[in-house]
C-alpha cells in the first residue's frame, strides 16, 4: 500500500543571463541554510520571515509542494 505525503520546499528565484542565447531567465535555486522540507506551506513562510538574513541573496522566492510516494504497511494489508 502506498500513500502520498506532501511536504513544502522553499526555492529562491534568480535572474540569470544565458550568454550563449543572449537572454535572461529566472531560475529556481536551492537556498543555503533552509531546512530540506516543511510540514506546511505556512511553516515555510514563517521560516522565511524569521530568517530573512538567509534569504538576502534571494529576495524573490517560492514555496512549492513536493509530493512523495511512501510505502506504508498496515495489519489489514497482510496476506490471509
Amino acid at each position: 500500500m502506498y500513500r502520498i505525503v506532501t511536504k513544502y520546499q522553499l526555492f529562491g528565484l534568480r535572474n540569470e543571463h544565458d550568454a550563449a542565447h543572449q537572454h535572461n531567465h529566472m531560475m529556481l535555486r536551492p537556498v543555503a541554510g533552509v531546512p530540506e522540507s516543511f510540514e506546511t506551506e505556512q511553516a515555510a513562510f514563517d521560516w522565511a520571515l524569521g530568517n530573512h538574513e538567509d534569504l538576502r541573496h534571494h529576495p524573490e522566492f517560492v514555496v512549492l509542494p513536493v509530493h512523495h510516494m511512501v510505502l506504508t504497511w498496515r495489519p489489514e494489508d497482510a496476506p490471509l
